[in-house]
Protein backbone atom coordinates (compact mmCIF):
# COMPACT_ATOMS: atom_id res chain seq x y z
CA UNK A 1 0.00 0.00 0.00
CA UNK A 2 1.41 3.52 -0.53
CA UNK A 3 2.04 5.43 2.51
CA UNK A 4 0.43 8.26 1.32
CA UNK A 5 -2.73 7.41 0.94
CA UNK A 6 -5.25 9.96 2.64
CA UNK A 7 -7.47 7.85 5.55
CA UNK A 8 -11.12 8.54 5.74
CA UNK A 9 -12.31 11.49 3.86
CA UNK A 10 -15.56 10.98 1.51
CA UNK A 11 -16.41 11.53 -2.15
CA UNK A 12 -16.42 15.05 -3.47
CA UNK A 13 -20.22 14.17 -3.65
CA UNK A 14 -20.69 14.19 -0.12
CA UNK A 15 -18.30 16.20 0.87
CA UNK A 16 -20.04 19.25 -1.28
CA UNK A 17 -23.22 17.76 0.55
CA UNK A 18 -22.02 18.24 4.01
CA UNK A 19 -20.75 21.73 3.01
CA UNK A 20 -24.33 22.38 1.62
CA UNK A 21 -25.92 21.97 4.91
CA UNK A 22 -24.50 24.32 6.63
CA UNK A 23 -23.57 27.35 3.34
CA UNK A 24 -26.16 29.15 2.35
CA UNK A 25 -26.00 32.93 1.26
CA UNK A 26 -29.98 33.66 3.38
CA UNK A 27 -29.73 30.63 6.19
CA UNK A 28 -26.32 29.14 6.13
CA UNK A 29 -23.83 29.93 8.95
CA UNK A 30 -21.23 30.27 5.49
CA UNK A 31 -21.82 31.81 2.13
CA UNK A 32 -23.11 29.40 -0.01
CA UNK A 33 -19.97 29.80 -2.03
CA UNK A 34 -16.48 28.63 -1.26
CA UNK A 35 -13.22 29.57 -3.03
CA UNK A 36 -9.91 27.42 -4.07
CA UNK A 37 -7.42 30.44 -3.56
CA UNK A 38 -4.70 30.98 -6.92
CA UNK A 39 -1.93 28.49 -7.50
CA UNK A 40 1.13 30.57 -7.35
CA UNK A 41 3.79 29.54 -10.36
CA UNK A 42 6.47 27.47 -8.54
CA UNK A 43 5.18 27.07 -5.59
CA UNK A 44 4.36 23.63 -3.86
CA UNK A 45 0.88 22.64 -5.32
CA UNK A 46 -1.59 21.90 -2.54
CA UNK A 47 -5.05 21.52 -2.52
CA UNK A 48 -7.00 23.66 -0.47
CA UNK A 49 -10.18 25.81 0.15
CA UNK A 50 -11.54 29.01 2.00
CA UNK A 51 -14.62 30.99 2.82
CA UNK A 52 -15.69 34.03 4.00
CA UNK A 53 -16.78 33.39 7.97
CA UNK A 54 -19.56 36.30 8.90
CA UNK A 55 -18.75 38.49 11.83
CA UNK A 56 -20.26 36.54 14.61
CA UNK A 57 -17.96 37.38 17.16
CA UNK A 58 -19.47 40.80 16.68
CA UNK A 59 -23.20 39.25 17.71
CA UNK A 60 -21.41 36.88 20.52
CA UNK A 61 -19.63 39.80 22.11
CA UNK A 62 -21.88 42.48 21.59
CA UNK A 63 -19.27 44.86 20.31
CA UNK A 64 -20.23 45.55 16.62
CA UNK A 65 -16.73 47.17 15.96
CA UNK A 66 -14.77 43.81 16.85
CA UNK A 67 -11.69 42.82 14.63
CA UNK A 68 -11.20 38.97 14.52
CA UNK A 69 -9.19 37.00 12.09
CA UNK A 70 -11.07 33.19 12.12
CA UNK A 71 -7.87 31.84 9.83
CA UNK A 72 -10.64 29.73 7.86
CA UNK A 73 -8.57 27.25 5.36
CA UNK A 74 -8.99 23.83 4.42
CA UNK A 75 -6.08 21.96 2.68
CA UNK A 76 -4.93 18.38 1.85
CA UNK A 77 -3.87 16.13 -0.58
CA UNK A 78 -7.20 16.05 -2.96
CA UNK A 79 -10.10 18.44 -3.60
CA UNK A 80 -11.98 16.22 -1.30
CA UNK A 81 -10.04 16.46 2.18
CA UNK A 82 -9.76 20.50 1.57
CA UNK A 83 -13.26 20.54 1.36
CA UNK A 84 -14.04 18.48 4.64
CA UNK A 85 -11.30 19.83 6.29
CA UNK A 86 -13.37 23.72 5.36
CA UNK A 87 -16.15 22.41 6.57
CA UNK A 88 -14.69 21.16 10.06
CA UNK A 89 -13.05 24.10 10.79
CA UNK A 90 -16.25 26.13 9.87
CA UNK A 91 -18.24 24.62 12.01
CA UNK A 92 -15.93 24.66 14.75
CA UNK A 93 -15.22 28.51 14.45
CA UNK A 94 -18.76 29.27 14.30
CA UNK A 95 -19.41 26.86 17.58
CA UNK A 96 -16.41 27.93 19.48
CA UNK A 97 -17.35 31.72 18.89
CA UNK A 98 -21.51 30.80 19.88
CA UNK A 99 -20.69 29.09 22.85
CA UNK A 100 -20.51 31.83 25.02
CA UNK A 101 -24.19 32.51 24.64
CA UNK A 102 -25.35 29.36 24.48
CA UNK A 103 -23.93 28.22 28.30
CA UNK A 104 -24.68 31.72 29.76
CA UNK A 105 -27.32 30.48 31.92
CA UNK A 106 -24.86 27.82 33.21
CA UNK A 107 -22.10 30.64 34.47
CA UNK A 108 -21.57 31.27 38.33
CA UNK A 109 -20.04 34.39 39.51
CA UNK A 110 -18.06 33.91 42.66
CA UNK A 111 -14.86 33.69 44.38
CA UNK A 112 -12.46 31.02 44.39
CA UNK A 113 -12.94 31.14 48.39
CA UNK A 114 -16.23 31.13 48.16
CA UNK A 115 -16.70 28.97 45.44
CA UNK A 116 -14.32 26.35 46.33
CA UNK A 117 -15.96 25.78 49.60
CA UNK A 118 -19.15 24.05 48.10
CA UNK A 119 -17.71 22.40 44.82
CA UNK A 120 -14.22 21.09 42.97
CA UNK A 121 -12.22 24.51 41.86
CA UNK A 122 -9.65 24.39 39.44
CA UNK A 123 -6.87 26.06 41.39
CA UNK A 124 -6.04 29.73 40.83
CA UNK A 125 -2.24 28.94 39.64
CA UNK A 126 -3.55 27.33 36.40
CA UNK A 127 -5.55 30.93 35.75
CA UNK A 128 -2.54 33.28 36.91
CA UNK A 129 -0.12 31.85 33.98
CA UNK A 130 2.34 34.89 33.92
CA UNK A 131 4.25 36.32 35.94
CA UNK A 132 3.50 39.53 37.78
CA UNK A 133 5.29 41.81 35.12
CA UNK A 134 3.76 40.09 31.90
CA UNK A 135 0.29 40.14 34.08
CA UNK A 136 0.93 43.78 34.31
CA UNK A 137 2.12 44.68 30.84
CA UNK A 138 -0.59 42.39 29.16
CA UNK A 139 -3.22 44.66 31.31
CA UNK A 140 -1.56 47.37 29.75
CA UNK A 141 -2.14 46.40 26.24
CA UNK A 142 -5.08 44.87 26.60
CA UNK A 143 -7.14 47.27 28.86
CA UNK A 144 -9.99 44.04 29.68
CA UNK A 145 -7.80 42.45 31.88
CA UNK A 146 -6.55 42.47 35.17
CA UNK A 147 -3.02 44.04 36.21
CA UNK A 148 -2.29 41.63 39.17
CA UNK A 149 -2.50 37.67 39.22
CA UNK A 150 -5.52 36.58 41.00
CA UNK A 151 -6.64 36.11 44.37
CA UNK A 152 -8.75 34.03 46.17
CA UNK A 153 -11.30 36.77 47.41
CA UNK A 154 -11.40 38.12 43.19
CA UNK A 155 -14.83 37.42 42.03
CA UNK A 156 -14.76 35.20 38.12
CA UNK A 157 -16.78 33.41 36.40
CA UNK A 158 -17.02 30.01 36.88
CA UNK A 159 -18.69 27.06 34.52
CA UNK A 160 -19.44 23.44 35.87
CA UNK A 161 -18.09 20.99 33.50
CA UNK A 162 -17.78 16.64 33.33
CA UNK A 163 -14.43 15.69 34.62
CA UNK A 164 -12.47 14.21 31.36
CA UNK A 165 -9.98 11.89 33.58
CA UNK A 166 -12.29 11.63 36.87
CA UNK A 167 -15.06 9.62 35.53
CA UNK A 168 -18.19 10.73 37.03
CA UNK A 169 -17.05 13.67 38.71
CA UNK A 170 -18.07 17.62 38.25
CA UNK A 171 -15.41 20.37 38.23
CA UNK A 172 -15.86 24.07 37.94
CA UNK A 173 -13.81 25.76 35.24
CA UNK A 174 -13.01 29.31 34.60
CA UNK A 175 -15.12 30.43 32.12
CA UNK A 176 -12.66 32.63 30.75
CA UNK A 177 -10.26 29.74 29.98
CA UNK A 178 -13.30 27.76 28.33
CA UNK A 179 -14.92 30.30 26.19
CA UNK A 180 -13.20 32.18 23.11
CA UNK A 181 -13.49 35.90 23.76
CA UNK A 182 -15.13 35.59 27.17
CA UNK A 183 -16.04 38.96 28.59
CA UNK A 184 -16.47 40.02 32.27
CA UNK A 185 -19.92 41.14 33.53
CA UNK A 186 -20.33 45.09 34.93
CA UNK A 187 -23.37 43.44 37.10
CA UNK A 188 -20.76 40.99 38.93
CA UNK A 189 -17.52 42.59 38.61
CA UNK A 190 -16.08 39.59 37.93
CA UNK A 191 -12.37 40.08 36.33
CA UNK A 192 -10.27 38.38 33.78
CA UNK A 193 -6.68 37.16 34.06
CA UNK A 194 -6.03 35.06 30.73
CA UNK A 195 -6.70 35.56 26.81
CA UNK A 196 -8.66 31.93 25.73
CA UNK A 197 -8.15 30.33 22.63
CA UNK A 198 -9.68 27.61 20.12
CA UNK A 199 -6.82 25.26 21.47
CA UNK A 200 -9.20 21.71 22.23
CA UNK A 201 -11.80 22.75 20.34
CA UNK A 202 -12.93 20.14 17.53
CA UNK A 203 -15.56 19.06 14.78
CA UNK A 204 -16.37 15.84 13.70
CA UNK A 205 -19.38 13.81 12.04
CA UNK A 206 -19.50 11.60 15.42
CA UNK A 207 -19.24 12.89 18.92
CA UNK A 208 -15.97 10.29 19.44
CA UNK A 209 -14.08 11.61 16.28
CA UNK A 210 -15.06 14.97 17.74
CA UNK A 211 -13.52 14.43 20.89
CA UNK A 212 -10.10 12.70 19.89
CA UNK A 213 -9.26 15.64 17.66
CA UNK A 214 -10.32 18.22 20.46
CA UNK A 215 -7.45 15.78 22.78
CA UNK A 216 -4.96 15.89 19.96
CA UNK A 217 -5.12 19.67 19.53
CA UNK A 218 -4.54 20.18 23.67
CA UNK A 219 -1.67 17.55 23.39
CA UNK A 220 0.43 18.80 20.12
CA UNK A 221 -0.35 22.74 21.45
CA UNK A 222 1.14 21.37 24.01
CA UNK A 223 4.17 20.05 23.07
CA UNK A 224 5.06 22.83 20.52
CA UNK A 225 4.84 25.28 23.48
CA UNK A 226 7.24 23.39 25.41
CA UNK A 227 9.77 23.43 22.32
CA UNK A 228 9.65 26.66 21.28
CA UNK A 229 9.66 28.60 24.53
CA UNK A 230 11.95 26.34 26.87
CA UNK A 231 14.94 23.95 26.49
CA UNK A 232 12.91 20.70 25.61
CA UNK A 233 14.43 20.68 22.35
CA UNK A 234 13.57 18.20 19.82
CA UNK A 235 15.32 15.80 17.38
CA UNK A 236 15.37 16.19 13.53
CA UNK A 237 13.52 13.32 11.64
CA UNK A 238 15.77 11.89 8.98
CA UNK A 239 13.51 11.14 5.77
CA UNK A 240 13.44 7.97 4.33
CA UNK A 241 12.45 6.81 1.11
CA UNK A 242 8.96 6.75 2.35
CA UNK A 243 9.41 10.40 4.41
CA UNK A 244 10.93 11.64 1.04
CA UNK A 245 7.43 10.48 -0.69
CA UNK A 246 4.61 11.82 2.37
CA UNK A 247 6.90 15.16 1.32
CA UNK A 248 6.37 14.92 -2.09
CA UNK A 249 2.79 13.97 -1.77
CA UNK A 250 2.82 17.51 0.38
CA UNK A 251 3.96 19.92 -2.60
CA UNK A 252 7.65 19.43 -1.54
CA UNK A 253 9.69 18.03 -3.86
CA UNK A 254 12.98 17.25 -2.32
CA UNK A 255 14.48 19.57 -5.50
CA UNK A 256 12.03 22.17 -4.55
CA UNK A 257 12.61 26.08 -3.75
CA UNK A 258 12.07 24.95 0.14
CA UNK A 259 14.30 23.03 2.95
CA UNK A 260 11.65 20.67 4.72
CA UNK A 261 13.04 20.57 8.60
CA UNK A 262 11.03 17.91 10.75
CA UNK A 263 11.30 18.01 14.08
CA UNK A 264 9.74 15.03 16.38
CA UNK A 265 8.01 17.16 19.75
CA UNK A 266 6.33 14.17 21.53
CA UNK A 267 7.21 14.87 25.34
CA UNK A 268 7.63 11.43 27.16
CA UNK A 269 5.15 11.46 29.58
CA UNK A 270 2.17 12.26 26.43
CA UNK A 271 3.75 9.88 23.52
CA UNK A 272 0.82 10.88 20.90
CA UNK A 273 3.44 10.62 17.77
CA UNK A 274 3.55 14.88 16.99
CA UNK A 275 5.88 16.34 14.02
CA UNK A 276 7.07 20.01 13.69
CA UNK A 277 7.73 20.81 9.86
CA UNK A 278 8.88 23.91 9.02
CA UNK A 279 10.04 25.31 5.65
CA UNK A 280 12.91 27.26 4.85
CA UNK A 281 12.82 29.04 1.08
CA UNK A 282 16.49 28.55 -0.10
CA UNK A 283 17.22 31.31 -1.91
CA UNK A 284 15.71 33.51 1.20
CA UNK A 285 13.34 35.61 -0.81
CA UNK A 286 9.36 35.87 0.52
CA UNK A 287 8.07 33.60 2.20
CA UNK A 288 10.87 32.89 3.64
CA UNK A 289 10.12 30.63 6.91
CA UNK A 290 6.81 28.92 7.18
CA UNK A 291 5.42 26.27 10.11
CA UNK A 292 3.11 23.57 10.60
CA UNK A 293 1.95 20.96 13.42
CA UNK A 294 0.23 17.93 13.65
CA UNK A 295 -0.18 15.07 16.00
CA UNK A 296 -1.55 11.62 15.14
CA UNK A 297 -1.83 8.37 15.94
CA UNK A 298 0.19 7.40 12.81
CA UNK A 299 3.57 8.98 12.61
CA UNK A 300 3.69 9.59 9.58
CA UNK A 301 0.40 10.74 9.24
CA UNK A 302 1.56 13.24 11.23
CA UNK A 303 4.36 13.88 8.89
CA UNK A 304 2.51 14.55 6.17
CA UNK A 305 0.06 16.51 7.69
CA UNK A 306 2.22 19.04 9.56
CA UNK A 307 4.07 19.45 6.21
CA UNK A 308 0.76 19.81 4.36
CA UNK A 309 -0.15 22.31 6.88
CA UNK A 310 3.02 24.52 6.91
CA UNK A 311 2.44 24.37 2.63
CA UNK A 312 -0.44 25.55 3.35
CA UNK A 313 0.85 28.80 5.82
CA UNK A 314 3.34 29.95 3.07
CA UNK A 315 0.22 31.22 1.70
CA UNK A 316 -0.57 33.97 4.38
CA UNK A 317 3.04 35.95 3.75
CA UNK A 318 2.46 35.69 -0.15
CA UNK A 319 -0.69 36.93 -0.10
CA UNK A 320 -0.57 39.78 2.77
CA UNK A 321 2.69 41.16 1.04
CA UNK A 322 0.17 41.72 -2.00
CA UNK A 323 -2.62 42.80 -0.32
CA UNK A 324 -1.58 44.34 3.15
CA UNK A 325 1.65 45.46 2.87
CA UNK A 326 1.68 47.71 5.94
CA UNK A 327 1.28 44.91 8.47
CA UNK A 328 4.01 42.86 7.02
CA UNK A 329 6.29 46.08 7.88
CA UNK A 330 3.98 46.43 11.53
CA UNK A 331 5.71 42.73 11.87
CA UNK A 332 8.96 42.94 11.27
CA UNK A 333 9.38 46.29 13.04
CA UNK A 334 6.80 47.30 15.94
CA UNK A 335 4.74 44.68 16.90
CA UNK A 336 3.95 43.26 20.56
CA UNK A 337 2.78 39.65 19.15
CA UNK A 338 -0.59 39.97 20.68
CA UNK A 339 -2.01 38.00 17.96
CA UNK A 340 -1.79 35.08 15.70
CA UNK A 341 -0.89 36.68 12.36
CA UNK A 342 2.17 39.53 13.18
CA UNK A 343 4.28 36.42 14.29
CA UNK A 344 3.85 34.38 11.03
CA UNK A 345 4.24 36.89 8.72
CA UNK A 346 7.22 37.99 10.89
CA UNK A 347 8.56 34.53 9.90
CA UNK A 348 7.60 35.18 6.42
CA UNK A 349 9.67 38.06 5.71
CA UNK A 350 13.51 37.58 4.91
CA UNK A 351 14.54 40.13 6.59
CA UNK A 352 17.45 39.05 9.39
CA UNK A 353 16.93 35.98 7.87
CA UNK A 354 20.19 34.44 9.47
CA UNK A 355 18.75 35.58 12.91
CA UNK A 356 15.21 33.90 12.18
CA UNK A 357 16.61 30.65 10.98
CA UNK A 358 19.26 30.68 14.10
CA UNK A 359 15.92 30.55 16.62
CA UNK A 360 14.34 28.08 14.38
CA UNK A 361 17.51 25.70 14.69
CA UNK A 362 18.27 26.53 18.51
CA UNK A 363 15.12 24.49 19.07
CA UNK A 364 16.46 21.15 17.68
CA UNK A 365 18.97 18.69 19.51
CA UNK A 366 20.50 14.92 17.82
CA UNK A 367 18.34 13.07 15.04
CA UNK A 368 16.32 10.29 14.92
CA UNK A 369 14.56 8.15 12.46
CA UNK A 370 10.59 8.56 12.09
CA UNK A 371 9.99 4.77 11.32
CA UNK A 372 11.45 4.21 14.99
CA UNK A 373 8.21 5.20 16.18
CA UNK A 374 5.63 2.74 16.78
CA UNK A 375 1.96 3.72 15.71
CA UNK A 376 0.58 4.89 18.97
CA UNK A 377 -3.20 2.80 18.85
CA UNK A 378 -4.85 1.00 16.29
CA UNK A 379 -8.27 2.60 16.11
CA UNK A 380 -9.77 5.59 17.68
CA UNK A 381 -11.07 3.88 21.01
CA UNK A 382 -7.75 2.83 21.41
CA UNK A 383 -6.38 6.28 20.80
CA UNK A 384 -8.96 8.12 23.15
CA UNK A 385 -8.53 5.33 25.67
CA UNK A 386 -4.53 5.46 26.08
CA UNK A 387 -4.94 9.34 25.56
CA UNK A 388 -7.13 9.67 28.51
CA UNK A 389 -5.06 7.22 30.59
CA UNK A 390 -1.31 9.27 30.14
CA UNK A 391 -3.59 12.26 30.67
CA UNK A 392 -4.81 11.34 34.29
CA UNK A 393 -1.59 10.82 35.41
CA UNK A 394 -1.08 14.40 35.28
CA UNK A 395 -3.81 16.79 35.10
CA UNK A 396 -7.11 16.59 37.44
CA UNK A 397 -8.78 19.87 36.16
CA UNK A 398 -8.96 18.22 32.40
CA UNK A 399 -13.21 19.18 31.48
CA UNK A 400 -15.11 19.45 28.65
CA UNK A 401 -18.46 20.35 27.49
CA UNK A 402 -20.47 19.33 24.15
CA UNK A 403 -20.79 22.95 22.47
CA UNK A 404 -22.45 21.68 19.14
CA UNK A 405 -25.18 24.63 18.54
CA UNK A 406 -28.49 24.42 17.90
CA UNK A 407 -27.83 25.69 14.53
CA UNK A 408 -26.60 22.35 13.62
CA UNK A 409 -29.33 20.13 14.96
CA UNK A 410 -30.00 18.18 11.76
CA UNK A 411 -26.22 18.03 10.63
CA UNK A 412 -24.41 14.96 11.75
CA UNK A 413 -21.42 17.45 13.47
CA UNK A 414 -20.87 17.36 16.92
CA UNK A 415 -18.61 19.68 18.24
CA UNK A 416 -16.44 19.16 21.68
CA UNK A 417 -14.50 22.03 23.76
CA UNK A 418 -11.79 20.56 25.78
CA UNK A 419 -9.81 22.46 28.54
CA UNK A 420 -6.72 20.66 30.24
CA UNK A 421 -5.50 23.42 32.73
CA UNK A 422 -2.11 21.41 33.31
CA UNK A 423 -0.99 21.15 29.82
CA UNK A 424 0.04 24.78 28.34
CA UNK A 425 -2.53 26.10 25.41
CA UNK A 426 -1.79 28.53 22.42
CA UNK A 427 -0.08 31.84 23.56
CA UNK A 428 -0.04 35.27 22.45
CA UNK A 429 3.21 35.04 20.82
CA UNK A 430 4.57 37.62 22.74
CA UNK A 431 3.76 36.62 26.02
CA UNK A 432 4.81 32.74 26.64
CA UNK A 433 2.90 31.31 29.75
CA UNK A 434 6.15 32.02 32.27
CA UNK A 435 4.33 31.14 35.35
CA UNK A 436 2.09 28.03 34.40
CA UNK A 437 3.66 25.26 36.58
CA UNK A 438 4.39 23.17 33.24
CA UNK A 439 6.50 25.57 32.02
CA UNK A 440 8.23 26.05 35.04
CA UNK A 441 8.56 22.33 35.33
CA UNK A 442 10.61 22.12 32.09
CA UNK A 443 12.80 25.07 33.32
CA UNK A 444 11.14 27.90 32.37
CA UNK A 445 11.25 30.47 29.38
CA UNK A 446 14.09 30.41 27.68
CA UNK A 447 13.35 31.19 24.36
CA UNK A 448 12.08 34.84 24.01
CA UNK A 449 11.96 34.73 19.82
CA UNK A 450 7.48 34.75 19.18
CA UNK A 451 6.71 31.26 18.00
CA UNK A 452 5.54 31.15 14.36
CA UNK A 453 2.16 29.30 14.44
CA UNK A 454 -1.01 31.28 13.25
Amino acid sequence: MSPVTTRGYPGMTTALDRYARIGGNQGGILPGMLVSPAAVAGEPNLRSATAAMPQYHRLALQDPHMQMQYHLAGYGSTNEEAVTRLTGESVERYAAMMAMPLFQHRIEYASYRSLSSRHRCMPLELLGIFEAAQQERIAGMMHRYSPELPKEDDVIAWIACPSLTRPGEELYLPAQLVFLGFRSNAEYGDKLFTPSFSTGTAAHVSLDKALLSALIEAVQIDAFILNWYTDAKAPVIEPDADGRELLTAAGLEPDGPYEVRATYLTRPELSLPNVGVTLVRRDRELPYIAFGLQADPDPRQALLRGAAEATAILAIGMFSTVFDLPHVHFAQKSSAFTDLDSNVLYFAAPHDAERKLAAVESRTAGRMDLGSVNPYAPDDESAIRTLLTELSAISEWAGYLDITPPALADTPWKVVRVLIPELLSMCLPGFPASGHPRMRSYGGVTHVVPHPLP
